[in-house]
């Protein structure tokens, strides 16, 4: 009997669940909105402030609290949200006793990552018929607030409260993302018999988490105690790696840190170290929250001009939440079962799984995320320790010279904060863009070609990059004469005549000398398209289409860069003159 092959296209299925649930939400929270505001019309208790202990009317279940308590939970098939007990916002042990509960206050499903183990953060209904957010105290006492008052919680208790108070109820919020055997699930459904021979055990992988300053802030002792709880979830205590000055409040915490300096030494230290125990090096951001496989086969959206056909395939593709350990162990095995046998792997570099629908499964030749990645520690590539950011692309760039190629899961997403939080490689970056800038110019010294600069993304201009690692080694073409023969558009350019034309660059010029923008305002589309030249080299930007004053298509030439040269908007870094 012929086995059947697995369906791995967008289900019909799953979208209408997917669906009925966010339906189910908006109704809720619709509901609550009409609750509150007939609440409010009906003038709530008739009065300012409420006792916790007075019954709203018609009931708890009838209350703007309850209502509002529904949308911040993950209700079941009947709209009932989770028992108190098993909600976040519930002590994790102690504290004064559920049961007890005063009639008008509830258990939320949210917790702060600062409130103690045996506190509770709950709603309560207002008096003029609104929901107030608030926490009870072991005692049975309702606080309206953390600090700024003689009668908050830390004026109570005379000390401040920190991360450190509510990592275990940080633990355990991170420890219900993941579903039991939902690890053993995916791995079983999403790899091949022969690749489920190479899934290797916790104990062959060092997992480096790369972090520091981050420990004593509340939303960055939040994001550390998620990730530690995603991995002691798993069974895996990871190491941390962190400056020395923050080493005693990562300790503070709990975690296995140890000192690794800045990030690119730390990484390397992490490599190192992995090489020593002879196991495999997996190395983490401090602010990943969840890893998600799209498990679907490659879809075809040719010929679409927006999402929507992708944003419904995404709708009903299959989704495994999965902890670090288990997509650690995917991305191994698929790399050691691959015949390019690559030393390095990762995930999508985006939080955006409709971009990745369209493409390839697994990509050889692309750009792998520092943020989670999976590397051998049998290959002898290192983080380049000159540089302060940027550095993963380096990393990408050494691996693929080095091995030939790279493995990326582009169905393996992670949701992580990047640049938006504080303290880390963020401490690195300036407002000006000047360090990234510094960087770029580092990769552009090493891997000539490979990197444009990408003015899609809302950043400082000239800090964000692209990587095409098949122009790699094209400037060494010509140069020998002095010239520089780049083609454009698949190499030819049809005229009217059906003959081919190929652009040169001038023999004024080096083809890898990099040009910079000093925003020189003068005519709205010679600065854009001046700007579109910052960071990139003159090579790179010959064939480069632009628009004139009149809104027609043109194609950037020697005689458009003499002119920016000359006026101003263009200056050049590097060898300017090419040998003749």
């Amino acid at each position: 009997m012929v086995k059947k092959a697995k369906c791995r296209g967008p289900s019909l299925a799953i979208a209408k669940t997917v669906l009925k649930r966010r339906q189910q939400k908006h109704r809720l929270r619709h509901r609550y909105e009409e609750v509150e505001e007939q609440f409010r019309k009906n003038g709530g208790f008739g009065r300012p402030v409420v006792s916790i202990w007075e019954a709203p009317a018609g009931g708890i279940e009838n209350s703007p609290a309850y209502r509002r308590l529904l949308t911040r939970c993950e209700v079941d098939a009947e709209g009932k949200p989770p028992r108190p007990e098993d909600r976040d916002g519930a002590p994790v042990k102690g504290g004064f006793p559920l049961k007890k509960y005063p009639p008008n206050v509830l258990v939320d499903c949210v917790r702060a990552p600062w409130l103690p183990d045996d506190w509770a953060q709950v709603l309560k209904n207002t008096g003029p018929g609104g929901v107030y957010f608030g926490w009870m105290s072991p005692e049975g006492k309702f606080f309206y607030h953390r600090n700024g008052y003689p009668s908050s919680i830390e004026g109570t208790l005379g000390r401040k409260l920190s991360p450190l108070d509510g990592l275990n109820g940080v633990k355990r919020m991170a420890s219900r993302i993941v579903k039991p055997g939902a690890d053993k699930k995916f791995l079983r459904d999403c790899l091949t018999a022969k690749e489920l021979k190479s899934v290797a055990p916790a104990i062959d992988f060092l997992f480096a988490v790369v972090s520091g300053r981050r420990a004593t802030s509340d939303s960055g002792g939040h994001d550390i105690m998620v990730v530690e709880g995603l991995f002691r979830k798993a069974g895996v205590t990871p190491v941390w790696y962190v400056d020395a000055e923050s080493l005693s409040d990562y300790r503070k915490l709990g975690l296995n840190a140890k000192v690794g300096g800045k990030l690119t030494p730390a990484r390397n230290m992490a490599l190192n170290d992995a090489k020593k125990q002879k196991k495999v090096c997996v190395q983490i951001s401090d602010d990943i929250s969840r890893w998600t496989y799209y498990d679907c086969d490659k879809q075809d959206f040719r010929g679409e001009t927006d999402f929507t056909k992708a944003n419904k395939a995404l709708l009903g593709t299959k989704k495994h939440i999965i902890s670090p350990l288990a997509a650690a162990q995917f991305i191994l095995a698929k790399m050691r079962s691959d015949d390019g046998k690559p030393h390095l792997g990762g995930v999508f570099p985006t939080g955006n799984a409709t971009l990745t629908l369209g493409t390839e499964e697994f990509g050889r030749h692309n750009f792998i995320l520092g943020d989670f990645f999976v590397a051998e520690y049998s290959s002898p590539c290192r983080f380049d320790e000159t540089m302060s950011l940027k550095e993963d692309y380096d990393f990408t760039c050494s691996h693929l010279k080095e091995h030939g190629c790279v493995l990326r899961c582009n169905r393996m997403i992670i949701t992580v904060k990047h640049s938006t939080n504080a303290g880390g490689a963020v401490a690195a970056r300036d407002a000006q863009g000047e360090k990234e800038k510094m960087n770029i110019a580092i990769l552009e010294r090493k891997w000539p070609c490979v990197f444009r600069v990408n003015f899609r993304r809302k950043a400082v201009a000239g800090t964000e990059i692209t990587m095409n690692w098949k122009r790699y080694g094209q400037k060494a073409r010509g140069l020998a004469k002095g010239t520089f023969l780049m083609k454009v558009k698949n190499t030819k350019i049809k005229t009217k005549k059906g003959n081919s034309k190929l652009f040169a660059l001038s023999e004024k010029y080096c083809p890898t000398a990099v040009l910079h923008y000093t925003r020189s305002y003068t005519a709205n589309y010679l600065d854009e398209r001046s700007s579109k030249c910052n960071g990139r080299t003159i090579g790179d930007c010959f064939g480069m289409q632009y628009w004139d004053a009149k809104g027609n298509a043109k194609t950037y030439g020697c005689a458009d860069l003499n002119y920016d040269i000359k006026t101003g908007r263009l200056k050049i870094s590097g060898p300017k003159h090419t040998k003749i």
